[in-house]
Order: structure tokens, then sequence, then C-alpha cells
């Protein structure tokens, strides 16, 4: 049988080109503008995800389409065996904003943890002689090479890829007992997100955080702040590090960094500084010329006060909204969770069912996993729309 629609024909191609790893939502966006996506057959949908946490300023921004259009104009690539200008202008940027000494770019979020962790056991090697080991915690996730799912403490990505590599340990989340008892002394490195992003949004509380940085600085060992998904102002503040007043030894950073484009960073202080040797990595795309324009223009947005300030205000209103569905649905609705604009809606074992009944209705939302709908908008995103997204999940709700 023909195909009844253009977006129906790139669907039926898709199966038969692309290896089959993804379970998409039957849609065909062809272009964006505000806070929507739109189809091929011209349909409008909501977008309070965002590319997953990765179109922050939403979709048209003029200043960033500008500064990509020129970028191009100009030079696609050089390799990081050469200079290039919008490279050393993004890492001054991130350098000046964050207080860290130094940046490292990469091409992903897993990219940036994999990073850490090697610079981390490059500091545990040759400042202690032994340490190699990691300790990471459960509900994580952290990327998709071998060493980030070794680190990710969800069992559901680990199924047929074992071994793992060695030295991984993991303790629970806002439990510093837990912590304490997984140490030992090899551990080089702890890894952590300050919010819980996959797993299912699960913020950690201030306490855990000052106490993790206790124990590092008694012990020497680096933390490491998983900011991949929750960083770039999506809580509030342009590092998630700077929302908690707990400054850890390397920041990663990706996803809404490049507002589209594929871009990371690593952000490390002194520590990593004075034990990294020329020749302990490389990238060959990693703060390509293009990538890091369009990040330039990210950063000098989003560190904006007025701007970061704008982020709190939508996330408490957000916060308030969903707090309300809680109240209206408590059979339905566990517990709400999140911080700024990253909330999770706990919907034991319907997330899915609920992600995919918005999307019939045009709005588009993740399942994080079986229990949790998850909700990133563009950090651009007014009350009105965000509103209007929140009344449809009622409608959804009140129908499950």
């Amino acid at each position: 049988m023909a195909p009844e629609s253009f977006s129906e024909s790139i669907i039926e191609k898709e199966a038969s080109y692309l290896l089959g790893t993804y379970q998409r939502m039957p849609a065909v966006f062809v272009r964006g503008e505000g806070v929507y996506l739109f189809d091929f057959e011209g349909n409008a949908y909501l977008d309070l995800l965002s590319g997953i946490s990765v179109n922050l300023l939403g979709y048209g921004y003029k200043p960033l389409k500008e500064a990509i259009h020129a970028e191009v104009e100009r030079v696609i690539h050089t390799s990081n065996l050469f200079y290039n200008v919008p490279q050393v202008e993004l890492a001054e940027k991130l350098v000046r904003h964050s207080g860290f000494l130094r940046v490292f770019f990469v091409n992903s979020g897993a990219e940036a943890n994999e990073v850490a962790l090697k610079m981390a056991r490059f500091y545990g090697k040759r400042k202690h002689g032994k340490r190699y080991a990691y300790l990471a915690f459960r509900r994580s996730f952290h990327g998709r090479t071998l060493l980030t799912l070794g680190i990710t403490g969800q069992e559901k990505f680990h199924k047929d890829l074992g071994p793992f590599p060695p030295g991984i340990f993991f303790g629970d989340l806002n439990d510093i007992e837990s912590v304490e008892k997984a140490l030992t002394d090899e551990i080089c490195a702890i890894i952590v997100e300050p919010v819980q992003g996959e797993g299912g949004i699960y913020p950690c509380t201030l306490e855990f955080l000052v106490a993790l940085r206790r124990i590092c600085d008694e012990r020497d060992i680096l933390l490491i702040f998983d900011e991949v998904q929750c960083g770039m102002g999506r809580i509030g503040t342009l590092f998630a590090f700077q929302h908690f007043g707990v400054r850890p030894d390397i920041v990663t950073l990706a996803k809404g960094l490049g507002g589209g484009l594929p871009i990371g960073a690593v952000l490390v202080n002194e520590k990593i500084v004075e034990i990294t040797h020329r020749g302990d990595h490389g990238s060959t795309f990693g703060g390509n010329p293009v990538a890091a324009r369009s990040a330039c223009v990210i950063v000098d947005t989003v560190s904006q006060e007025e701007f970061l300030s704008s982020v709190r205000k939508k996330g408490e209103f957000l916060r308030e909204c969903l707090e309300s569905l809680r109240s209206s649905f408590p059979g339905k609705v566990k517990e709400i969770r999140g911080l700024g604009l990253m909330w999770g809606l706990e919907v034991p074992k319907r997330a899915k069912e609920v992600a995919e009944k918005m999307f019939m209705r045009k709005v588009l939302v993740n399942a994080c996993n079986e229990d949790v709908v998850r909700l990133l908008p563009p950090l651009v995103i007014s009350e009105a729309d965000l509103y209007r997204g929140i009344e449809i999940l009622r409608e959804v709700l009140a129908d499950l």
C-alpha cells in the first residue's frame, strides 16, 4: 500500500535505511518557530521538551541563526591542529562566567563525561599513584559509551553489555551514609548530577552536595558535576552548581550549550590543570568553529540576569501548575519533582501512555521511564504557553 503522505513516506524509508534503535513518535518535523514545531502537513506542536533540553532559545531565534550563518560563510572546520577564533572566545566566556580555570571542548555529553573521568584517573594516578575507581549514584545517567554506561546507575542500560570496566561503585542520591560505605582507597572521583534527569528528575539536596564536597576535600577525591541536562540556565542559574553554591572540581556541559548544534565542554579547576600533559586527550571536532559560535550566542543570552530571573519566575509558575495537577489527581499523580524549567510528573506505570496522549493532542513531552513524564520546555517559553500545555496535560490525566 502506498503511503498517504510525505511524512508517512519518510517514516517508511527510515525503517528501511536506519538501524532500528529509536522508539520514535510518528512525526516528521520540517521547521520550528518560537516554541512550536511543524510537520510537513502543517500541524503545529507545542514543544515542552526542547530536543531533550537542547533548544534553549526555541526555534528561529534570529541572533543565533545569523551567527551560525556568518560562521559557515567564514570556515566550517579546521581541526584542533590549528587555532580558531570562536573556540577561544567561547572558552573565555565559560571561564569568566564559571570561575573555572580551563575548558576542554568535545561534541556530546557522553564524551564530556568520558573526558572528565579520564582526567580524574590521570589525577588519581599522577597524584596518588594507585587511584582509578569511581563512585556514582543509582538512577543516574551519564551517557552511552561503555564507561559512561558503566557508571550509569540503571540496570536497563546495562543489558547484554557487561562486563563493564572495573572500579565502579554506587551510592544512593541524598544519602551520605551510602556514600561513606561505598568509599574505597582506590576511588579517584565522585560523579553526580545536581538534578538527575533521565533517572526521573531527582534534585540533590544542598546538604548532600555540601557533604560530598567535604568528603572529597578530606580525601583529595575529585568531585564531578554532570550538568549536561541541568546546566546552561535550565534550573535558573547559568550553571547548576551556582544554584547550590557548591563548587565541584570538574563540570561537564553539552545539550543546551550549542543551542541545537553538537558541542560539549569540560570545565576544570587548578587540580586538573596542574597534572595535564600535552597529548593527554584530543578531539577532531571538539570546539568546531560553527558549533562554538552558536554556543557563544547561547552563553551571552542565557547568562543575562534578566533572562535567568525569567527562567526562575516561569519555573515557579510551572511548579504551581504541576502542584495543582497533583492535588486534582491524587490517585494518578504520585509526586512532582524539579527545579527551574526541569520537572518530572510521577504517574506510576503510565508515563508512556501520558506522553503518547499528549502527542496526539500535539504537545511534546517525554517519558524518561515507565513512571515519570519529563518536561524540559525551551527557556524562552511564555507562561501562556506553559499554561496551555498544562491544561492539555490536565485533560489527558482526566481521561486516563
